[in-house]
Order: structure tokens, then sequence, then C-alpha cells
């Protein structure tokens, strides 16, 4: 069973490139859904996004869960970060969910809802960034 999920995760994260990661200013989208709230790398902001968890980290890129609200939709998107530059790039259909799993054979593993019941794939091989 995982341990972090979009409701419950880490608020603090130190990433084996020795660079932190810090949840700031949480709060739930609606009563029992996932949190979401700013994030900094190193102290500092990712400016005009907003952001859930859990994350996965790999070669210096945190992959994490982006919440955009619309004017008649609002969801998840994948973003890969890169935690030297703070570049990101979306990476993802938009999902109600998205609960990372992990990385494994150049491929990113997700739930798209909190019942985990379906295992979501995108591969990394086509990202250009």
């Amino acid at each position: 069973m995982k341990l972090e999920t979009p409701i419950s995760f880490r608020l603090k994260i130190n990433l084996p490139n020795k660079k932190e990661v810090l949840y700031h200013d949480l709060y739930e989208i609606c009563q029992g859904c996932p949190e979401v709230g700013k994030l900094s790398i190193d102290g500092n902001l990712i400016k005009r996004e907003i952001f859930g968890g859990p994350l996965l980290y790999e070669n210096g890129f945190i992959y994490i869960p982006c919440f955009r609200k619309k004017w008649f939709n609002s969801g998840f998107y994948l973003v890969k970060i890169n935690t030297s530059t703070l570049e990101f790039t979306v990476i993802s259909d938009m999902y109600q969910i998205i609960d990372l799993i992990k990385i494994e054979n150049d491929s990113i593993y997700f739930y798209d809802n909190l019942e985990q019941s379906e295992i979501r794939e995108i591969s990394l091989k086509k990202i250009t960034h």
C-alpha cells in the first residue's frame, strides 16, 4: 500500500540532488478532496501555479500534479520541473486526480482516481524537455 496520496503527502522533501522542495499555503480543493498549494524549490517559489502531491523525482527533475481551475472544468495536469532552472513542462492531459506511483522503464505510472482502480502510464521518452 502506498504511504502518500493526494490527500496526505510530505510537505517538505529533501531530494537526492540536495534540493529542498516545500509546499506552502495548502488547502483542500473541496472537503475530502486532494490538498494543493504553492511550491518552492530551495526557497524559489514556482509562481502562478498550484501543485498537489505526492511528487516523484528522477535525474534532476520532479514530476508533480499541477492543479488548474477552468471556467467549466478543473483538474490536474502532470508537469515535469527542472529543479535547477525551475522550468516546467506540462506532460499530460487533464485528470480529476493524479496519484503518482512510480517511474520505471522510461514511463511514469499513476492512478487517475482515489479508488486506485486503474493505473495510467505516460512514456517519458516522448517528452522533449
